[in-house]
């Protein structure tokens, strides 16, 4: 795949908005033998928030149990207000999703000023900008293999960046990291994780692994102790589907390989995964994914 130069910079700098893990704050994320917290991930319930307010979904959430939660959006509220909303509530900011460039060298000061005040330092692109585009009309493209290299060298300078002024940065999966390849055939994902230094943080999102084909428990094998978070999720995606609609522990479409949360944990455990982080791709306008998601985590043994 080729991309323009000029794309791939815009990319880098969209604006966009995610949290990070406090867990990394007071303990170095390679400890061994974590009991993960379960988290959620604000995304899942977007409609709902519109309709009830930040301040009674964060209550609602708190009520269900969870631990933690991840943003995607802070729905006009500045960093004290939200952290007292979670002080109010018992929760914790487990991670925020924000577009690659707002942990750019030159942006990341400003970026972390905002996580840090209401208690986070994990700060994790989900994609976006980390895709090449399709270049424009005459526009000169650029070689994926060439892309993937800049990449990973503007991942391993915010790293350092990020470190200075007490954060982290990292990637988020989606299927696409999977399926793109370079020249002599490793993924995206392979050629991300063996080209960034450690400090660059794995968010893996298991349900879109599984998708993709791979093996969850592979991915902290091959890159450990590089996961503060994980987003759990049940890989609702069958041949041909083109929903993700599934509940944790709760069936996916026919056809849908299961997530192996038996065999997964002790992995994450092992690695020092700190936050299971719940997301639900739909009914965002209730509580009504989350509420099982959350009962099925914590019968694994999660807290």
């Amino acid at each position: 795949m080729n991309v323009s130069r000029r794309d791939f910079i815009g990319g880098l700098g969209a604006a966009g908005a995610f949290l990070a893990l406090p867990g990394c704050q007071s303990s170095p994320c390679d400890a061994p033998k974590i009991k993960a917290k379960i988290a959620v991930q604000l995304y899942s319930i977007r409609t709902y928030i519109k309709t009830v307010g930040i301040e009674k979904a964060l209550a609602d959430v708190a009520k269900i149990g969870y631990k933690g939660v991840e943003f995607a959006g802070y729905w006009g509220k500045n960093a004290k207000e939200l952290r007292k909303l979670l002080d109010d509530n018992g929760l914790v900011a487990c991670g925020t999703h924000i577009s690659t460039g707002a942990f750019a060298p030159d942006r990341v000061k400003a970026t972390a000023e905002f996580n840090l005040t209401m208690g986070n330092n994990l700060l994790i692109s989900p994609g976006g900008g980390n895709f090449p585009p399709r270049p424009k009309e005459g526009e000169t493209p650029i070689p994926l293999d060439d892309w993937m290299k800049t990449l990973c060298e503007f991942y391993n300078k915010a790293a350092e960046a990020a470190a200075e002024v007490g954060c982290k940065v990292g990637l988020h999966n989606h299927t696409n990291e999977f399926a793109l390849k370079l020249k002599d055939g490793t993924t995206y994902w392979d050629y991300f994780f063996s080209n960034t230094v450690p400090a660059v943080c794995m968010e893996q999102d298991v349900g879109w692994t599984t998708c993709a084909g791979h093996d969850p428990k592979v991915q902290y094998k091959k890159y450990p102790h590089r996961s503060p978070t994980l987003h759990a999720k049940e890989n609702g995606m069958g041949k041909d589907v083109k929903e993700f609609d599934a509940i944790l522990g709760q069936p996916g479409k026919p056809g849908a390989t299961p997530v192996d949360w038996d065999g997964l944990i002790p992995v994450t455990e092992a690695d020092g995964v700190q936050w299971y982080v719940v997301e639900c791709e739909r009914h965002a306008d209730d509580l009504s994914a989350i509420t099982p998601s959350y009962e099925f985590l914590k019968s694994k043994g999660l807290n």
